[in-house]
């Protein structure tokens, strides 16, 4: 953490050492690693981004790619994490050589090099960003803990290219890290949250919503075993992906709470009723195994479709507490797939008591660029008492933000 990034290294500690760097800083994604690493939010950003780091950039904000000072918000949150850490840091040197640890471990040994040798020389190949993340950590920790250090782990290439030739495998490693490498699945990781967190219970929305989630998919209601992970190929084509229902649910968490709807599994029922009511109602409904595949025109359980339906979740608890029903209940079951057929009705998404099939989905644009937008609008316009179906979208999206105004309004009387 001497040098890197606070002091890259030369005999005279000029930052002008590290000369290989892949693009140009994201202050912010810096600030959000630090973030993570601390487990905490981070305040006034800005100055302190200035104080630990201007001696280094300051002198190359005028080179192509530079900032600085950097533009970025005052405060930054972070993600929670039982054990925050990052991937391996990919270092190159020059003038360094391998020592075998004696009696230690078969392949252990030391990097040895002499801070005074002209030809010695640090580049980063791939995680400037993690560099200077953690040491904008632990500058942050030593304003408390004076003696603070921070260990990153990083993996080390030795004379791969001369110093004063181009990086020819720098590049490489580089290229072979960040584009031939796959991302995981966000759904995969999506259901690895419950997991990583134990027996520890949900500290935040974001992480309820994961348990909800979890359970739609495993336990209760009419996506068991349907849910997607794309990732390991689990559920059933066509069907909402994980990580795009624990979005949904996670928008709509705070509506359930101000109902009185508090518990998991009171919320899991809730959510868990109201895509039964949904599925009823649009005629849709298959009971598919997983290695099955859906009605081809069927495209009531996309991510897009339920995304928007889940939309919907505080005009439906405005309709039940309207219908003094009690919210979890088989009555409010019965109420909502009749809701959700008069409402399809009205924005004429029915065709012989069915969801509209895929190909007349397409051709009234809610696929597609901004098709999401205007099937949601339709939506939330066709709660009102009139028929919605001839409306331009201009019109129905004015409507719709009608709706969802009154609708609020309305979940908020006590």
């Amino acid at each position: 953490m001497v040098w890197w990034p606070g002091q890259p290294h030369t005999p005279h500690r000029n930052a002008q050492k590290v000369r290989a760097i892949q693009r140009a800083l994201d202050w912010k994604r810096v600030a959000q690693i630090a973030a993570y690493l601390l487990q905490q939010e981070i305040l006034d950003v800005p100055d302190r981004l200035d104080e630990f780091f201007r001696d280094i950039y300051e002198p190359k904000k005028f080179e192509p790619g530079r900032e600085w000072p950097p533009k970025i918000s005052r405060v930054i949150g972070f993600e929670r994490s039982e054990y925050p850490t990052f991937s391996n840091v990919l270092l190159h040197v020059n003038g360094a050589e391998v020592e075998p640890i004696k009696d230690g471990a078969e392949g252990a040994a030391h990097l040895i090099f002499d801070e005074g040798d002209k030809n010695l020389h640090f580049a980063v190949i791939d995680g400037q960003h993690r560099i200077n993340g953690a040491y904008f950590a632990v500058r942050l920790l030593r304003s408390d803990k004076p003696d603070a250090r921070w260990e990153i782990p990083s993996e080390i290439f030795i004379d791969l290219d001369r110093s004063d030739a181009p990086p020819r495998h720098q590049a490489q490693i580089f290229i072979d890290v960040n584009f031939y490498q796959k991302k995981v699945d966000r759904s995969l990781v999506a259901d690895l949250f419950p997991t990583a967190r134990g027996k520890r219970g949900p500290l935040d929305e974001k992480e309820r919503a994961q348990d909800i989630g979890r359970k739609l998919m495993l336990e209760v209601g009419p996506l068991v075993g349907m849910i997607q992970i794309p990732g390991i190929k689990y559920g059933v084509q066509d069907v909402v992906t994980l990580a795009t229902l624990n979005s949904a649910i996670e928008d709509v968490l705070g509506d359930l709470v101000r109902a009185g709807i508090n518990s998991l599994e009171e919320q899991t029922e809730f959510l868990a009723q109201c895509l039964s009511a949904w599925l009823e109602a649009s005629g849709r409904k298959e009971d598919v195994a997983p290695s099955e595949k859906l009605d081809p025109d069927n495209v009531a359980y996309q991510g897009r479709v339920l995304v928007s339906v889940l939309t919907l979740l505080p005009a439906c608890l405005v309709e039940l507490k309207k219908r003094k029903v009690v919210l979890v209940s088989a009555a409010a079951e019965e109420t909502l797939t009749k809701w959700f057929s008069q409402l399809m009705t009205r924005a004429g998404l029915l065709k012989n008591e069915k969801f509209i099939a895929k190909g007349e989905f397409k051709q009234k644009g809610f696929l597609g660029s901004g098709g999401i937008g205007r099937f949601r609008d339709t939506l939330w316009a066709a709660v009102g008492p009139k028929k919605i179906a001839r409306l331009s979208p201009q019109k129905r999206a004015e409507l719709a933000n009608d709706r969802r105004s009154k609708i609020h309004s309305e979940l908020a009387k006590p």
